[in-house]
């Protein structure tokens, strides 16, 4: 494979496998000087490396110091050949790294093979293979070769042909352990072969009879080279200089012969360069059911989806035709085909994670406002925010573009909101505990964890919203599109900041997919319109509306809700198992009595056994509006459902004030807890009074209460009601969703009542100690 700009990157590790006379050492040959002839660098390689000290404990065990092959057994010979490869693991690993392939004769494929004759049981077998892979590749991290090749022929050939080699030898010297045995041979090669069969991904037949006909070199050798040819390293000059313009319903991909695929007249055949390509790319390549691996990137995977559109083909066949060959070679193809195929469109077929580190809270909501996405970041309920890194400081931000004496301000204010969080948040831990009325025998982890996230929840209300958190996101290069022109189009420094270096960072990935993100014309306009529009109605309702804070502070209401009558829906339940128009449904349901119609709804809800039993869609079509108001931390963890609209918050303040928990006050913390509060206001209002406005967000604490407003149908009721009051849940928002659940039931008592998972009345703490047990449990059954 080749980076941007044409140079060889990483290399390739082959390695030719098979048991002694099946022409292994001679293909071994050919290939290698086939490849330097071809400009590759080749390091050679062969195990064990009787060269080596690290094949110190091999030729014992060959030699039978330790006892029979039998008596060591295929765990402790394995360890000997482990280390031996361990010990080049590095030596390959540089190779690889230069751009160089390593041709390897024997690897992990022959301590399969050898060792695994000693197992009686297919399964007991399989169940070795799998823990010598897990000891090579997963712990001692020795590189896993992109291919190896195994040599086999029909025993009997191999028999002669050895048999041949003795008899016309003068070497004298005994046999090893393995060679001692004579059945050794023909158990290994079947192994070989069924290794073939059990991981095609890994292990590769080359067989050295076609039919009933004996191969020749010349033709094993062809074969070899074609099927490792998509592997090769691809070494062309720097800076190639760019193609003209082809014909875009067709790209070219080079005037050569794609070694793919043969083309006879109308038709495509794929080569057994072809096949070995496909083997490796997709995980299946005959199955109408796919999917692909890590050898392809993800633009190209959108680009060949992208041609679907315009090809017939089995879209694998286009995969060889169009995007095999120019991989590495034709940097602009990828690029044209996409913009040729529907931009927009095109962006949703690539995905891609990306991370950003010490966002503040401020900063995690703006980065989670894309509904077209998924997130994860640090809970403020399980991990305490106690230490400082090395530079002594506690884990928050402070804003760059702060004066010297505003900076100072800031961050000694800061820095005593998170002493007393320390100090609380270890003293109400220890306060749980020593409450807590479970036995000595049974504070095991599960418990410690439960009492600790039982303290959590409750101190967590005082750290700010300036507090540090690591926010892990998957999007497609759509999404990964607008939460960037988002970000750059906000007033928030640290958000334009952090939108800058995403774009730098995602292009880097995928390029084709962000080109237009900061484009003038398109991402730079787009910007600008945010920009500018939140910006005038800013400014219109800074002039119309009153600058005061609502004196309303009921922290449910809701503002909207359709249809008036929730068996209105009926006819929509029963739209799809009619031919009649909706329209015409609706005059048949009209003539319906009440009873018939909830029948019909009770049915369409269904017989739900848990909470992810949700009804179909067309409860879909009614909606709730709400307007609330709870702390910042209570929003943090609702702002993440997905399938809502018109969510909207206002800007951050400690003017609609706070709750103190009631352990607060039973464990006498509550003067701590208040003085972190007043410490807020107070760098609230000196950050209003230099004119850092937007900024003073920064100094809210989490437990200061906010205004928002919600808009969601009543299939996300069911989600949203149903999870976020299950007892393991924040006892902040699960009051604030029962009183919401509540509301709804006022306007649609059937679909509340349907939602029958919503809960009332469990101990938080006993639950969260229960789901602790569980997660315990899952661990030690995996260990």
């Amino acid at each position: 494979m080749t980076n941007s700009n044409g140079e060889v990157s990483r290399g390739t590790f082959i390695v030719l496998e098979g048991t002694d006379g099946t022409g292994k050492s001679t293909q071994y040959e050919i290939l290698k000087k086939k490849l330097k002839k071809d400009g590759q660098e080749v390091v050679e390689m062969h195990f064990p490396r009787y060269d080596n000290p690290s094949s110190y404990f091999v030729r014992e065990y060959l030699r039978g110091q330790y006892g029979t092959a039998e008596e060591v057994g295929p765990y402790t010979a394995s360890l000997f050949y482990a280390l031996d490869r361990y010990q080049s693991a590095i030596d390959i690993e540089n190779a690889l790294i230069a751009g160089k392939i390593v041709l390897c004769d024997r690897f992990t494929g022959s301590n399969m093979a050898h060792q695994g004759t000693k197992f009686a049981h297919a399964e007991e077998r399989r169940g070795f293979f799998i823990w010598l892979d897990n000891l090579e590749f997963e712990m001692l991290k020795i590189p896993r070769p992109d291919i190896s090749l195994v040599l086999t022929a029909p025993y009997e050939v191999i028999a002669e042909r050895l048999n041949s080699k003795v008899n016309s030898s003068s070497h004298t010297s005994g046999k090893d352990i393995h060679e001692a045995n004579p059945d050794h041979i023909q158990k290994s090669l079947e192994i070989y072969k069924d290794m073939c069969n059990l991981f095609p991904k890994d292990f590769k037949e080359v067989s050295g009879i076609r039919g009933d006909e004996i191969q020749n070199i010349e033709n094993i050798s062809k074969y070899i080279y074609e099927t490792l040819q998509p592997l090769l390293p691809i070494r062309v000059a720097k800076n190639p200089l760019t193609t003209s313009a082809v014909e875009i319903d067709k790209p070219k991909i080079a005037e050569t012969k794609n070694p793919y695929i043969d083309k006879y007249d109308d038709k495509l055949e794929i080569t057994s360069a072809g096949q070995t390509f496909l083997d490796l790319s997709v995980t299946n390549s005959t199955n109408n059911v796919y999917a692909f691996t890590d050898k392809l990137s993800p633009t190209t995977i959108a680009a060949a989806m992208a041609r679907l559109s315009r090809r017939g083909d089995d879209m694998r066949i286009t995969l060889l035709d169009e995007f095999a060959a120019a991989m590495g070679k034709d940097a602009k193809l990828l690029q044209r085909v996409i913009s040729a195929y529907g931009d927009d469109s095109v962006q949703q077929l690539v995905g891609q994670h990306v991370v950003v580190e010490n966002a503040s809270n401020l900063l995690t909501k703006k980065l989670e406002w894309g509904r077209l996405a998924a997130y994860l970041e640090q809970s403020t309920r399980y991990i305490y925010f106690d230490k400082k890194d090395s530079d002594g400081k506690y884990r928050y931000v402070t804003p760059k573009h702060f004066d010297e004496k505003t900076k100072q301000l800031f961050e000694s204010t800061i820095d005593q909101i998170f002493d007393l969080y320390s100090d609380m948040v270890h003293k109400l831990t220890r306060y749980i505990r020593e409450k807590s009325d479970v036995t000595k025998s049974e504070q095991d982890i599960a418990w410690q964890g439960a009492t600790r996230a039982q303290a959590c929840d409750a101190i967590r209300s005082v750290l700010p919203v300036a507090t540090k958190s690591t926010v892990g996101i998957y999007a497609s290069g759509q999404a990964l599109e607008s939460l960037i022109m988002h970000l750059m189009a906000d007033d928030l420094p640290e958000a334009v900041t952090v939108g800058k270096q995403l774009l730098t960072e995602t292009r880097k990935v995928i390029p084709t997919f962000l080109e237009r993100a900061d484009k003038p014309d398109r991402g730079g306009a787009t910007i600008a319109y945010n920009a500018n529009t939140r910006h005038e109605i800013k400014r219109l309702a800074y002039k119309y509306l009153p600058d005061s804070h609502s004196s309303q502070l009921e922290p449910v209401q809701l503002v909207s809700s359709w249809p008036r009558n929730e068996l209105d829906l009926v006819p929509d339940m029963l739209y799809e198992h009619s031919s009649l128009s909706i329209k015409e449904i609706r005059t048949q349901v009209n003539k319906w009595s009440i009873e018939k119609k909830e029948k019909l709804f009770i049915a369409y809800m269904g017989e739900r056994l848990n909470r992810r039993h949700r009804p179909g869609r067309a409860i879909e079509k009614a909606h709730y509006s709400w307007d609330l108001v709870c702390d910042y931390g209570i929003f943090r963890d609702l702002q993440r459902h997905r399938m809502v609209d018109d969510m909207n918050w206002q800007q951050l303040t400690p003017r609609y004030g706070y709750d103190i928990p009631e352990i607060v006050d039973e464990s006498q913390l509550t003067e701590s807890f208040e003085k972190c509060f007043d410490l807020s206001l107070e760098l609230y209002s000196k950050l209003q009074e230099a004119g850092y406005d937007l900024e003073a967000q920064y100094a809210t604490l989490l437990g200061h209460k906010m205004r928002w407003k919600i808009t969601y149908n009543a299939r996300e009721a069911f989600h949203l009601h149903e999870l976020r009051t299950s007892p393991q849940g924040h006892p902040g928002y699960r009051k604030l969703v029962l009183e919401m659940h509540e509301k709804l039931a006022e306007v649609h008592p059937m679909m509340a009542e349907a939602m029958k998972f919503v809960n009332q009345d469990e101990d938080p703490a006993l639950t969260r100690l229960a789901a602790e047990r569980a997660t315990q449990f899952k661990l030690e059954q995996l260990e």
